[in-house]
């Protein structure tokens, strides 16, 4: 997740697999990190675009909280929501940081 996640934009496998060989004294295979980001696409932690051949991967959300977040609220859904709005009152600074994202949402 390191390595689409420092990418500039969407990546592909080969680029994927560059960047975790770079820092690797035995190579991973191609098929391996395929089989690996298909499996996330699949658990919804990558996206992926474009055509066979050429598909395109990002990451459902920008890091490592992010992905925590977006697990519990698929497995919890309302109650995780609910959770943390609680959490949230009990912290004004917190509250008004979660307005203002409410306010920023599309």
């Amino acid at each position: 997740m390191d390595a689409v996640w420092a990418a500039p934009a969407a990546v592909s496998v080969r680029e994927v697999l560059d960047a975790l060989n770079a820092h690797r004294p035995r190579q991973l295979a191609y098929t391996t990190v395929m089989t690996v980001m298909n499996r996330l696409v699949t658990k919804n932690v990558l996206r992926r675009d474009g055509t066979p051949r050429h598909y395109r991967y990002q990451a459902t959300a920008g890091d490592a909280a992010g992905l925590a977040m977006h697990e519990v609220i698929r497995t919890h859904g309302h109650a995780a929501i609910a959770q943390f709005v609680t959490e949230a009152k009990a912290d004004p600074q917190l509250l008004r940081r979660l307005q203002a994202l409410l306010e920023e949402a599309p």
